[in-house]
C-alpha cells in the first residue's frame, strides 16, 4: 500500500516528538508519495533535489509553487529530514540530518522540531518584508540572503536558526519589528 500525507505525518510526530506545523504543507496543491517517506507537488518518477549537488538546480530552476517536504536516505549516513519550497519570494532548501547510522536521531529530532516550528513563525514575517528570502541549510552548510522591501540586504554563510542559539543576529532588523 503506497504511503499517504497522513502517513508522512504521523511518521514525523512519532519521530520529532510533535507535529509539523501545518502552516508549512501548501494550502492548494497536493502532495504525491516519491518514495521512502517523501512527498512533493512534483509528479515525477525520481524524486528531485536529493543531493548536495542538486542545490543550484533547485534554486535555479525548481518550479513556482514546488514543495517537498519528508524522510529519505541512502547509504549509511546519508538520511535527512528534507523541506524545500520555491514561491515567488522565496527559496527555502533544509536538508537537516536525521537517521543516518552515526547520527544522534533524538538530538537531531530536537532540532527539526525546534527548527520547523521556528520557520513556521517565521516565513509569514519574511514574506510581508522581503521581495526574496533564499535559506540553504543542508548538512551542515548554510547560507541566506533576504532581500527586505526598504533595500536593506540580510545575508550570511551560516544557518538562519540554530535550536541552541535562536535565530542568527543578523535578523535583529527584519524580528524586530515583528
Amino acid at each position: 500500500m503506497e504511503p499517504t500525507l497522513e502517513t508522512l505525518l504521523t511518521f514525523y510526530a512519532e519521530r520529532m516528538g510533535g507535529p509539523l506545523p501545518s502552516t508549512l504543507l501548501p494550502p492548494d496543491q497536493p502532495l504525491h508519495w516519491q518514495g521512502q517517506t517523501l512527498f512533493s507537488t512534483a509528479q515525477t518518477a525520481e524524486p528531485p533535489y536529493l543531493l548536495q549537488s542538486t542545490i543550484d538546480a533547485f534554486l535555479s530552476g525548481a518550479p513556482l509553487g514546488h514543495c517537498s517536504v519528508g524522510f529519505w536516505g541512502h547509504g549509511m549516513n546519508s538520511h535527512a529530514f528534507y523541506y524545500q519550497r520555491r514561491e515567488p519570494w522565496c527559496s527555502l532548501f533544509l536538508r537537516l540530518a536525521y537517521g543516518g547510522f552515526y547520527d544522534d536521531n533524538e538530538r537531531a529530532a530536537l532540532q527539526i522540531r525546534a527548527t520547523m516550528e521556528w520557520f513556521a513563525g517565521f516565513l509569514p514575517i519574511v514574506s510581508e518584508r522581503a521581495r526574496h528570502c533564499i535559506v540553504v541549510d543542508s548538512m551542515g552548510d548554510a547560507i541566506f540572503r533576504i532581500a527586505l522591501h526598504n533595500g536593506e540586504v540580510i545575508e550570511g554563510d551560516g544557518p538562519l536558526f540554530t535550536p541552541e542559539g535562536g535565530p542568527t543576529d543578523a535578523l535583529k532588523s527584519l524580528l524586530e519589528g515583528a
